[in-house]
C-alpha cells in the first residue's frame, strides 16, 4: 500500500510517523512519502510560541470551534497526557507552565522540529521537499498527483491559509469536488475605525479585561495584555476575541470595551484618584490615572473625557473624576476589520467536517481521501489547542489510513 502525505506541517509529519509505526505492528508492507512545497519541513512549527513552541495545552476542557463537536473524539483519543508521552518516548521533554501551556525543555521550536524528522527518518518515512501538488485526481481506486505520482490513499495536512504566501489546500479539494466553507483570518489583530487614539498609544502594552459586544450584545470575554499599533489593537487579548468576530457574520456594529483597571471598581477608583489629587495640588489632570497605567495611556484616557490632561486637576469636579474613572473601565474601539491571514496565526473554516468521519479523518464523499490539522473546519483558542488538534488528528488519522 502506498500512502501520499500533502503537507509536511505539524500534523501530517505526525500522521507518517503513527502511520509508519502502525503499519509495522500490523506486520503490513507500506510505503508513507510527505510531499512539502517548501524547501524544508515544518517551517510553520518553528514561528509557533514565538519560537518557543506552546506544543500543546493540558487544560481538561479545550476550547475549539468546529461544527457538532468534530475535534472531540481526536483530542479525548489522543489527550494532552498521551501526547506528551507520545513526545516523550521520542526522548522529547517538555515544561508547563502556571497557564497549562506545554513548551520544549529546550524552550526552542527547533527541538520539537528536529525529533519529528528523525522519527520520521526512524520509521522509513519518506520525506519529498520542494516539490509542490497542484492537481490530484482519482481513477477508480487510485489517486493519481501531479499526473505522474500514484498513491492508494492520500491525506490532506495542508494546513490553512494563515501565515502562507502561497496556498492550495482548498483547490485540491475543489479538484475533487470537496465542499470547503468561507475561510476568515483568526487569531489575528484588529484594525480599529477610529486611530486618532491608538497612533498615540503605539508600542504601548497593559494587561486589560476586553468585552466583544456585537449590535450591544456581549459576545465573549478575555483577560490578558493589550498592544497598542498604528492600525489598530494587538496582544493575546485581542488575538482571543478574533477568532469570536471571524464567527459573526454581520461585522459592522461591533464594538470592544477595554478595562485598563481591571482590580478597581468604580467608586473604589474615584476614591483612590481623589486621594491622589489631593495629595499633590499641582498635578496635571493627565497624571491622575499614571499610579494605574503607562502615563500616556492615563493622557489618552482624560483626553477621552473631552478634559485637557495639562490642566490642574484640583479643578475637576467629581462629576468629572467619576467620568473619567468610567471611561478608564469601559475604553472602547470601533472595531474596522480582522488583519490579513499573513498577520494570521490560524484559519477560521475551512474542508467542511460534515463530510468527514470524525473517528477515522476519511472522506465520506471519496474512499481513501483523508484530511487532517488546519486544513478541516477546526481551530482553537491560543495556548497550544491548534497544535494539540495538529497531534491529535495526525496520529488518529494516521491510525485509520493504513487499516
Amino acid at each position: 500500500m502506498k500512502i501520499a502525505i500533502i503537507g509536511g506541517g505539524a500534523s501530517g509529519l505526525v500522521c507518517a510517523i503513527a502511520a509508519a509505526r502502525k503499519s509495522r505492528e500490523l506486520n503490513k508492507k507500506v510505503t508513507v512519502t510527505v510531499y512539502e512545497a517548501r524547501e524544508r519541513v515544518g517551517k510553520k512549527i518553528l514561528a509557533t510560541g514565538n519560537g518557543r513552541c506552546n506544543m500543546l495545552n493540558v487544560d481538561k476542557t479545550p476550547f475549539y470551534f468546529s461544527v457538532n463537536n468534530f475535534h472531540k473524539y481526536a483530542v479525548e483519543r489522543f489527550n494532552a497526557s498521551d501526547n506528551l508521552i507520545f513526545f516523550a518516548n521520542m526522548g522529547l521533554y517538555t515544561r508547563i507552565d502556571e497557564e497549562g501551556r506545554v513548551y520544549p525543555l529546550s524552550n526552542q521550536a527547533s527541538t520539537v522540529l528536529d525529533f519529528l524528522r528523525r522519527e520520521c527518518a526512524l520509521q522509513g518515512v519518506e520525506i519529498v521537499a520542494d516539490c509542490e501538488i497542484i492537481k490530484i485526481e482519482k481513477k477508480e481506486a487510485v489517486f493519481l498527483l501531479n499526473d505522474k505520482f500514484n498513491f492508494d490513499r492520500v491525506v490532506l495536512a495542508c494546513g490553512g491559509k494563515a501565515g502562507v504566501k502561497n496556498y492550495n489546500g482548498y483547490e485540491l479539494l475543489s479538484m475533487l469536488n470537496h465542499p470547503v466553507t468561507s475561510v476568515t483570518p483568526a487569531l489575528t489583530k484588529i484594525n480599529t475605525a477610529d486611530n486618532s487614539d491608538v497612533k498615540q498609544l503605539q508600542g504601548i502594552r497593559h494587561k486589560v479585561k476586553l468585552s466583544l459586544f456585537s449590535d450591544n450584545n456581549l459576545i465573549a470575554e478575555e483577560k490578558g495584555e493589550l498592544l497598542f499599533a498604528k492600525y489598530g489593537i494587538s496582544g493575546i487579548a485581542v488575538m482571543q476575541l478574533s477568532s469570536f468576530i471571524a464567527r459573526i457574520s454581520n461585522q459592522k456594529n461591533i464594538v470592544i470595551s477595554a478595562d485598563f483597571v481591571t482590580d478597581f471598581s468604580v467608586s473604589h477608583l474615584v476614591d483612590a484618584m481623589k486621594k491622589t489629587i489631593n495629595h499633590n495640588k499641582d498635578l496635571c489632570s493627565g497624571d491622575i490615572l499614571s499610579g494605574f497605567m503607562p502615563k500616556k495611556l492615563s493622557e489618552a484616557v482624560v483626553r477621552r473625557t473631552g478634559t485637557n490632561p495639562s490642566a490642574k486637576a484640583i479643578q475637576l469636579d467629581e462629576k468629572l473624576v467619576k467620568k473619567i474613572a468610567v471611561c478608564a473601565k469601559n475604553y472602547k474601539f470601533i472595531f474596522d476589520s480582522l488583519r490579513s491571514f499573513e498577520d494570521a496565526q490560524v484559519t477560521a473554516g475551512g474542508a467542511d467536517t460534515i463530510f468527514f468521519n470524525d473517528k477515522t479523518m476519511e472522506s465520506k464523499i471519496i474512499k481513501g481521501l483523508y484530511a487532517v490539522g488546519e486544513l478541516l473546519n477546526v481551530d482553537g483558542l491560543c495556548g497550544g489547542y491548534n497544535l494539540m488538534w495538529a497531534w491529535s488528528s495526525g496520529r488518529l488519522c494516521g491510525e485509520n489510513v493504513i487499516k
